[in-house]
């Protein structure tokens, strides 16, 4: 099961929240695509970054780190999320999505 943001979701990620932050937000990214694909079926999902402009930090942050504070354990997301690009000066975000989700597993536990 895979995830195109670009093509699936928005070019143009921005924003914490929804709706505060609009349509475009990490919140509505990982509640109404994200999560609901993890919890359809056991399948590992792939999230493709490529031919996105961009990532606001808060977007990546609430979308991925928000995954551990709605209540997924981090060792499932290890198994069961790919986090891909084909675009070399995207590959940082990938290692920053898995900080993010690192960073919200350590919260959880404090």
């Amino acid at each position: 099961m895979s995830i195109s943001i670009a093509n699936d979701f928005s070019r143009v990620p921005a924003g914490r929240y929804h709706p505060s932050d609009g349509n475009k937000s990490g919140e509505r990214f990982r509640s109404e695509f994200l999560a609901k694909r993890l919890l359809e079926s056991d399948e590992r999902v792939t999230v493709s970054l490529d031919g996105v402009v961009g990532f606001p930090s808060s977007f990546l942050e609430e979308a991925f780190g928000g995954l551990v504070r709605a209540g997924f354990k981090y060792d499932v997301l290890r198994k069961r999320l790919k986090i891909v690009t084909t675009e070399p000066r995207k590959q940082r975000y990938v290692e920053q999505i898995w900080q993010y989700i690192r960073d919200a597993k350590e919260e959880a536990v404090a």
